[in-house]
């Protein structure tokens, strides 16, 4: 008989584990949404239950619990996030009795008065003295009982009210901390083209594992209200694992479709995260994207910039909205081999816009800018001379766009090249350099005030 219910209890966690799904929708900002549905084992009428299926960052304000069985209630709610740990446990047990084991087998009974992270204070229970315990000298402390109220991991604690006996359908929403995602963009540039891979990083780092859930990404700025949440108690920080690459025969890919004013990126599979785990995932295949390489110099900045820039059209071989993230160039050597050359990180970046990289500061060419004939025409009105030097010491003829931000008030009136001078009041010079040579230009700005 004993077996027969053994069997049965077992049969019954089987069948709630298959029963059980989760779906999680991860934001940018250190922020996840957490749904989940199960079946659990409830009496008729009003009864206590603790759930602890959840994440450890949970933001206990946001829980949702219904059921689809009519007149199931959630009569009372609370988050429990006492955790049982050492100094918590024996916070409870002030003026109360303990017995220590000590490294060399001796041991102490009595009544523990104070206690901080080097000593134990206890007063005999037989002889009434005060002895001073070296708390990294304790082996073992024996305790009559784990005191009330604690929890071994966070806890929603629930009043239920159910109409019938048996097993109750529950769906169990939350926000939470601790899941983050960003995007890896890996290239490869020949002079014309990229060879775009783009990978998603997550991170799981929510206290909890899932397993076989349903996964979907959000792309975008989610306005929030910022304000300081309760986390478990004394619980400490966990460290952060090394990385897992997700492999798999049947690569997983994503749908992605505008929702909203954002963009949402759908796993088309289920997929596991343990707890401190970095999962990576392919976003798009591989896109052969046509690019630009071109150099780029600031007036009075410090260095020639190294640009590779594109349109993010499908003309070009792309056209996706493309998440904020990091990337990374590389350039085959002649020896066939990929060398890294340079990085940097975009913004969430729409079609049809703009995605300019900046690999590092070119290394033979040098510019330098000086301002001269500076002079006031009328109270109103300054005008002054902007000279830009530009070197090429390289082998090769190159060309140099060079911008000059002018103020709302400012115009350009002489120039020695022609600028193009956008909406936003930037000029923009380009200046063509030969080989191993040095190109001097000038242009004069007037200012109204």
């Amino acid at each position: 008989m004993k077996n027969k219910t053994l069997v049965s209890i077992l049969l019954l966690l089987i069948c709630s584990l298959l029963l059980a799904e989760d779906w999680l929708t991860i934001y940018n900002d250190d922020l996840s949404l957490v749904r989940s549905t199960f079946e659990i084992e409830l009496e008729a009428g009003r009864q206590e239950y603790n759930f602890d299926m959840i994440t450890s960052r949970i933001q206990p304000g946001s829980v949702i619990v219904s059921s689809k069985l009519p007149g199931f209630k959630v009569a009372e709610q609370n988050y429990e996030y006492d955790l049982a740990d050492r100094y918590a446990v024996l916070g409870k047990y002030l003026n109360k009795e303990i017995t220590v084991y000590m490294e060399d087998g001796s041991r102490t009974s009595g009544y523990l008065k104070f206690f901080d992270y080097s000593t134990y204070g206890i007063e005999e229970s037989k002889t009434q003295r005060f002895i001073m315990v070296a708390a990294d000298k304790v082996q073992t402390i024996q305790l009559a009982s784990l005191p009330e109220n604690f929890y071994v991991r966070p806890t929603l604690h629930w009043s239920l009210i159910s109409p019938q006996s048996g097993r109750v359908p529950i769906q169990l929403s939350y926000l939470s901390g601790g899941f983050s995602w960003d995007v890896t963009y890996n290239t490869v540039w020949d002079g014309e083209k990229l060879d775009f891979n783009s990978w998603v990083t997550i991170n799981n780092r929510s206290g909890r594992a899932f397993e076989d859930a349903n996964l979907k990404l959000i792309a975008g700025e989610i306005n929030r209200v910022r304000e300081f949440t309760i986390r478990g108690g004394r619980r400490k920080e966990v460290t952060f694992s090394t990385a897992n690459l997700a492999v798999d025969e049947a690569a997983p890919s994503f749908e992605e479709k505008a929702f909203h004013d954002f963009h949402m990126y759908t796993l088309d599979q289920k997929v596991s995260f343990a707890n401190n785990q970095t999962k990576q995932l392919s976003l798009y295949p591989t896109m052969n994207v046509t690019a630009e390489g071109r150099y780029e110099y600031d007036v009075w900045g410090d260095a020639v910039r190294s640009i590779i820039k594109f349109k993010n059209t499908e003309e070009n071989g792309i056209g996706v909205p493309l998440p904020k993230g990091v990337i990374k160039v590389y350039k085959q050597d002649s020896d066939e081999n990929m060398e890294f050359i340079g990085e940097d990180s975009i913004n969430h970046t729409g079609r049809n816009e703009e995605v300019k990289i900046t690999t590092g500061k070119a290394f033979d060419l040098v510019a330098s800018t000086l301002s001269k004939n500076r002079k006031n025409i009328s109270k109103n009105v300054s005008e002054c001379t902007i000279q830009v030097t530009i070197r090429n010491n390289s082998n090769e003829e190159k060309t140099i766009d060079v911008f000059h931000q002018l103020g709302g008030n400012a115009r350009i009136i002489r120039w020695d090249i022609k600028p193009e001078i956008d909406s936003n009041n930037k000029a923009t010079f380009p200046v063509t350099v030969p080989k191993d040579s040095e190109i001097i230009f000038t242009f004069r700005e007037r200012t109204e005030y």
